[in-house]
């Protein structure tokens, strides 16, 4: 765990870098007050997204504001989508027996956006989806003695034992939102993820390395499961190539009015 913390300072200190806005504290990820009230003011005065001001704003972790952070990944999916006409924020989709939560979402398209989550550690798949395991992927062989669904990549066709749960890619959520997907007649589930500069990733190797392993982990999962492949030509989803958003071609138009 401390070494994936390590690596989550480094790579908050590149976002830093990237973005390099005086609002922004010099020392921390987070904004200060003066950005976090006008970032309030913003999202009640445009009158897009109050569930946005309850959900997030409210989510303090360790004394911090989520929605306040530089890498935060809701704030960044707001700066992108905030003037697009018929954007949804936080759009769910029911699964059957729960929830996928997308952070975005236009007509039939569903964005799921990340920045430092690829540093973080990922929430296992609760046994309620045996089931959806097995309808949608034929996976039937899930351990009875477990309170989670351990999964491998060999469970999706794909070489290696390794656990999903401990890749750079989400593949928990991801199944999630392939389940509500293919539970709502289908759709198009597109991920963004924010990087730093191109320039700072090249210079950093730890940075590097970490997105060379997650767009191999990406591929596999987009280009190479005979399981994926099925399900989603079955249930009507589509999967375009991730799009990768350098962080300082983001439009701040909340810090732009201070």
């Amino acid at each position: 765990m401390y070494y994936r913390n390590n690596k989550k300072q480094k790579f908050d200190r590149l976002i830093l870098n990237s973005v390099n806005n005086s609002h922004i504290l010099t020392n921390e990820v987070y904004y200060d007050k003066t950005y976090k009230q006008q970032l309030i003011n913003e999202l009640t005065n445009r009158n897009i997204y109050e569930k946005f001001i309850k959900r997030e704003l409210q989510e303090d972790k360790y004394g911090r504001t989520k929605m306040c952070s530089v890498a935060s990944s809701s704030r960044l999916c707001f700066l992108l989508f905030g003037n697009t006409n018929g954007i949804i924020f936080e759009s769910p989709l029911t699964t059957g027996h729960s929830s996928a939560q997308l952070d975005a979402s236009l007509y039939n398209t569903f964005y799921e956006c990340k920045c430092h989550e690829i540093f973080d550690s990922h929430e296992h798949l609760s046994l309620a989806y045996k089931n959806d395991l097995n309808k949608y992927f034929g996976i039937n062989n899930i351990k009875e003695n477990k309170n989670y669904c351990d999964l491998f990549l060999s469970d999706f066709g794909l070489n290696g034992n390794n656990s999903i749960y401990k890749l750079h890619f989400d593949v928990k959520q991801f199944l999630c939102h392939l389940f509500g997907l293919a539970h709502n007649d289908g759709g198009i589930l597109q991920y963004i993820f924010f990087t730093p500069k191109e320039a700072l990733i090249s210079q950093n190797l730890f940075c590097k390395q970490i997105y060379d392993e997650l767009k191999t982990e990406i591929n596999m999962f987009w280009n190479e499961s005979p399981k994926i492949k099925k399900m989603i030509n079955t249930y009507k989803i589509e999967l375009p190539k991730p799009q990768m958003i350098d962080v300082s071609t983001i439009d701040d138009f909340v810090m732009n009015k201070l």
